[in-house]
């Protein structure tokens, strides 16, 4: 998952592990904007139902969602969350089928929202539209299957590390150190690496009495991402 060697993690590996997460361009933004409808969403509120007809497309102008699905038997498995600058609903928007993830508001937000039908023609007629969305799509794909790959291979602690680690290199090291946020609660950070919230408590007090981390409330201190990577790299190989 991560490169072997020192505590120093590689730019570009961090750069790897941001999945999805580029901005719309300048140029395609504005175009984006022309067309679509400004709106406003309290926190803590469904944007987007699993399963639903809706075709609309949505870029975040200002706040944080959540992607998410549920199990059958009603376990929840955390995607993602995304921020200003980013888009969600395209699928729908692009083949026309049920809505295939649950969206909803982390905190109040902005969005602009453009109708199915605008945004295949917003794709088709603005220059490098098309390749734009194909490269999001790609980036998309690949982060996925990466994930299942882990969730088919790695254990439970394997998957915790692997998780901080990817936070760290996301929000930045420096000196051997990062700061990072689990969430507001452990079982959000449970949901997103596929085991529950007992197991997280559990892993980040081992790593705490071995001097890797020290955590209160929602921020985590990795106090040697080099240590973590090396423990990370123990039970991966």
């Amino acid at each position: 998952m991560f490169p072997p060697g020192s505590a120093t993690l590689a730019t570009e590996s961090a750069e790897a592990t941001a999945e999805d997460q580029e901005p719309f361009p300048a140029d395609l933004r504005d175009a984006f904007l022309a067309q679509a409808r400004p709106i406003r969403v309290p926190g803590q509120t469904d944007v987007i139902d699993a399963g639903s007809d809706t075709t609309e497309v949505y870029l975040i102008r200002s706040g944080t969602v959540q992607i998410s699905v549920y199990s059958l038997n009603g376990r929840e498995v955390i995607l993602r969350e995304m921020g200003p600058g980013m888009i969600f609903g395209e699928l729908a928007a692009i083949d026309r089928l049920p809505r295939s993830a649950n969206v909803r508001t982390l905190e109040d937000c902005q969005f602009s929202v453009m109708r199915a039908d605008r945004f295949l023609e917003f794709l088709g007629t603005v220059p490098q539209a098309g390749l734009w969305m194909s490269k999001l799509l790609a980036g998309r794909i690949r982060n996925l299957t990466e994930r299942t790959l882990e969730l088919a291979t790695l254990t439970v602690v394997a998957r915790i590390r692997g998780e901080l680690l990817r936070r760290a290199l996301e929000t930045g090291v420096a000196d051997d150190r990062a700061v990072i946020r689990v969430g507001r609660r452990q079982a959000d950070f449970a949901a997103r690496i596929g085991t529950h919230r007992e197991a997280v408590s559990r892993e980040l007090n081992a790593l705490k009495k071995r001097s890797v981390l020290r955590h209160s409330g929602s921020n985590v201190e990795i106090l040697s991402v080099g240590k973590l990577q090396s423990l990370h790299e123990s039970v991966c190989g």
